[in-house]
């Protein structure tokens, strides 16, 4: 994903802005033609605001207050116009799809949060469907989680981890906390990060769902060719809502790419944007497999859960 998928959805923007300000047009045209009247208020407001603008370039203060008494007596009067046919009062004015950015993509220089979902989604459609991944989630989620495959201490572990998941979930709004799963081949990371990422999508959040291997082709290329063919979705694992990593440690690394994902975990962190990491490794495997500053980052601000048991593909095998 790149260039052409942001200025495909900048185009869209552009086609959203365009379609608010015709269906206000044809809200003003519909009060004009209801309210004959209202046309002849608007006419004289526009007169009366340049009218007081001249005042106020020319001193007469005294000339701007009577000047403005009567635009607030008018704008009552139009307000109980549109009251009595049945109206609000903001019915002609500009509606936008969304009011913080008023449909151009930014807030003061910076990408509005309706931008980063977009561009979530689009990683999400690029690296999440097309890995098939998020057809999982149709099985894989919170619905059709079982405990029936654990037992004794391990049911308890699974118990206590569900427990986690289901409390990140429900405080993801008002708290920021990220977590790493880590343990043997089939315990149930991956399907309890499906759980998470698909109980937040329900809820509108944006989440960005890569494996070890993708990200790290990614980063690869912002590194060594500068981003030209995925900047985009560069950028967006350093400020989608949720970020989960699959499978880290199944990747081909080398140092360089190590600071690239120091830099989008502190960013993350710096910006109180949640990361969930799952891995087969152990906590030493990770120290031997990275450096201590990424493995301090990781361990310093996530929470940790160890998932214990069988490898339960394989004993689903067994029962089948």
């Amino acid at each position: 994903m790149g260039s052409s998928v942001y200025r495909e959805i900048m185009t869209d923007y552009e086609r959203q802005l365009a379609a608010d300000k015709r269906s206000q047009k044809s809200r003003v045209q519909e009060v004009y033609t209801r309210i004959p009247h209202y046309k002849e208020l608007e006419h004289r407001t526009a007169d009366l605001s340049a009218e007081a603008a001249i005042k106020a370039a020319s001193g007469l203060k005294e000339d701007v207050m009577l000047i403005m008494h009567e635009l607030s007596r008018i704008s009552d009067e139009k307000k109980k116009m549109l009251a009595d046919a049945g109206l609000p009062q903001d019915y002609i004015s500009l509606k936008y799809e969304c009011p913080d950015c008023k449909d151009t993509g930014y807030v003061g220089g910076r990408k509005c949060h309706c931008l980063i979902q977009k561009l979530s989604q689009k990683l999400i459609e690029n690296n999440y469907i097309g890995s098939g991944i998020y057809d999982k989630l149709q099985t894989e989620n919170f619905e059709t989680f079982s405990f029936d495959y654990f037992s004794g201490k391990d049911l308890e572990n699974m118990e206590m981890i569900h427990s986690a998941a289901e409390g990140f979930v429900d405080s993801f709004a008002d708290s920021y906390r990220n977590m790493l799963f880590y343990g043997g081949v089939g315990c149930g990371k991956s399907f309890v990060s499906n759980c998470i990422a698909k109980a937040l999508i329900d809820k509108g959040v944006a989440v960005v769902y890569v494996s070890a291997i993708r990200l790290f082709d990614i980063l690869t290329d912002q590194h060594f060719s500068r981003g030209e063919k995925d900047r985009a979705g560069y950028d967006t694992l350093f400020s989608c809502p949720l970020l989960i990593i699959d499978d880290l440690g199944t990747e081909i690394i080398s140092s360089a790419i190590i600071s690239e994902l120091f830099n989008i975990l502190n960013e993350r962190d710096l910006g109180s944007h949640p990361t969930i990491i799952s891995t087969n490794l152990t906590l030493d495997e990770i120290k031997t497999k990275y450096n201590d500053r990424a493995l301090s980052r990781i361990i310093g601000n996530y929470e940790l859960y160890k998932f214990t048991g069988e490898d339960l593909r394989l004993k689903r095998r067994r029962e089948a």
